[in-house]
């Protein structure tokens, strides 16, 4: 079925039917090269369909630096947060059947949640879960599952009600995983079935997505999957994380899915046809289908006159609805541990474009989003290429920067003000837990109980001031460390990333540290 998109700012997407579309000539396999070459990336796989065909299907480099086995279209990648479109549509098909809305309060499926308003825990919708308008900071309380942490779902849930809020309720954007994991407890007690087994069954199976697994564990014997690759900062080469950071099954609703280029284009011939699968199914809806591609927070309201642009951003129901070049786009990213993807539907064109790379670095988010710029309106607007390649330079620049920093204090630096066994202790935050501060020979060190990769050394950087540096590098996420004291002795602890490039999910700065 062919279709032309027509975007109703606030209302959401609505579909109508259209002339096929001409794709222009576009340098597919060459720009994933330039890419690829431009950031020293170390693997890629990426697909695109127009009308129905896939045009390409490309994969370059190594499943992991220093080993012979190439990524093909076989690879399976992780997808991470475009994972959160499969968990809405799970929840959307519940809706069909009568067994939830969109307007239920969560505490309808799940009586324990609460967030830490008693009014806003009454009237949090399951909408709520899923549109980052919680009023909860940037990516609140993942340091609870990051980058190896080790909380439940059931531990999420109790974590929620102590974690502070910076804006008021409904009142703007703010991007979080915790509540995905919520929505997909939402699921498994509607549905009774587990996430996985929902996700399986009901969407992977009848859509034909055979080589997609909804949790790692999942993933058949044989199949070849993609090893993540971060970089110390300002590093060219690429170093296979520590396997202890690759995503829990706390992720699954929010960032858990594993697949391949080929059944990513699947998944977006699925929504091209407005929910019906390959073989004439209809799974969903078109109420639900139009529900889950409505836009309901904004994300950025800014029109470029300059260019003519548009740059009017809301976030729907596990997508962002945007235009670009005044033509619809629908899209998602996601990022795993030394992992990115993106995913990116022109529904008046047709089109679906994917792209997941084993680096933590911009090369799925470039190649996509500049073939994109291609496919919008039939030529090429912006080097996006090119620009992510400058700007991966500039980035490392300041990460180098930030580094050096980190281990020099500045000149007039103070001592600590107290004997090092003074700050010695346990001190505990009610949405993290415990963390503890011991003494090792000459040295002060630091446990972030959830994680055995934030367990380093406490380097004194100005009076009460440490910094820690974790022992993997590659994590850019080193932090300040501040203790409190009064009348001699500390009373509590914050935290804060050293470095302007580390992941949000190091929400160091959330922490409220007391002493026990």
């Amino acid at each position: 079925m062919k279709r032309q998109l027509a975007y109703v700012l606030g209302l959401g997407l609505t579909i109508l039917p259209a002339h096929a579309q001409v794709a222009p000539p576009v340098d597919y396999a060459g720009e994933a090269k330039r890419i690829m070459a431009g950031l020293s990336a170390t693997g890629m796989t990426a697909a695109v369909l127009i009308n129905d065909k896939v045009v390409y299907s490309g994969a370059n480099g190594k499943i992991e630096d220093g080993k012979p086995a190439p990524v093909t279209a076989e690879t399976l990648f992780p997808i991470a947060s475009i994972s959160k479109a499969f968990t809405t549509t799970a929840l959307a098909m519940l809706v069909d059947e009568g067994k939830l809305a969109w307007s239920d309060p969560v505490r309808k499926y799940i009586p324990e949640f609460a967030m830490y308003d008693p009014w806003v825990s009454e009237h949090f919708t399951v909408r709520d879960a899923l549109t980052h308008r919680s009023g909860l900071p940037l990516g609140a309380g993942d340091l609870t599952i990051w980058p190896d942490g080790n909380a439940t779902p059931t531990d999420v849930i109790a974590s929620l009600k102590y974690l502070r809020p910076t804006t008021g309720f409904r009142d703007g954007y703010a991007y979080d995983n915790l509540l995905y994991i919520v929505a997909g407890e939402i699921v498994e007690r509607v549905s009774g079935q587990a996430w996985t087994d929902f996700i399986s069954s009901r969407i992977f199976a009848p859509i034909g997505m055979r080589d997609c697994a909804a949790d790692k564990s999942l993933i058949r014997p044989g199949q070849a999957i993609a090893t993540g690759h971060e970089r110390a900062a300002a590093d060219q080469h690429g170093t296979p994380i520590d396997q202890r950071m690759s995503f829990s099954k706390t992720w699954d609703a929010a960032g858990g899915i594993w697949c391949t280029s080929g059944d990513m284009m699947k998944w977006g011939k699925f929504w091209l046809d407005g929910g019906v699968s390959a073989d004439g199914k209809r799974l969903l809806s078109k109420r639900q289908t139009q529900e889950l591609w409505t836009g309901v927070t904004p994300v950025s309201a800014t029109i470029s006159r300059a260019t003519g642009k548009g740059n009017l951003v809301l976030y729907g129901l596990g997508w962002f609805v945007s235009d670009t070049e005044g033509t619809p786009i629908v899209y998602h990213s996601g990022g795993a541990p030394g992992v990115t993807s993106n995913f990116i539907i022109l529904p008046a064109k047709k089109t679906v474009i994917f792209a997941s790379s084993n680096d933590y670095l911009s090369t799925a988010g470039a190649w996509t989003r500049h073939i994109a710029d291609a496919l919008a309106n039939g030529k090429q607007d912006a080097d996006v290429v090119g620009l992510a390649i400058a700007a991966n330079a500039k980035a490392n620049t300041e990460a180098a920067a930030a580094l050096t920093n980190a281990v020099s204090p500045p000149k007039d630096a103070a001592q600590p003000t107290l004997p090092l066994n003074a700050y010695v202790g346990t001190y505990r935050d009610p949405w993290y837990g415990a963390v503890k501060i011991t003494r090792r020979g000459k040295k002060l060190f630091i446990d972030m109980s959830r994680s055995a990769l934030l367990d380093g050394p406490l380097t004194p950087f100005n009076g009460d001031t440490f910094a820690a540096i974790w022992p993997d590098k590659t994590m850019k996420a080193d932090a300040f460390v501040t203790f409190s004291v009064k009348d001699g002795k500390t009373v509590g602890l914050k935290m804060k990333a050293i470095s302007n490039i580390t992941d949000f999910s190091y929400d160091f700065h959330d922490l409220d540290l007391k002493r026990e």
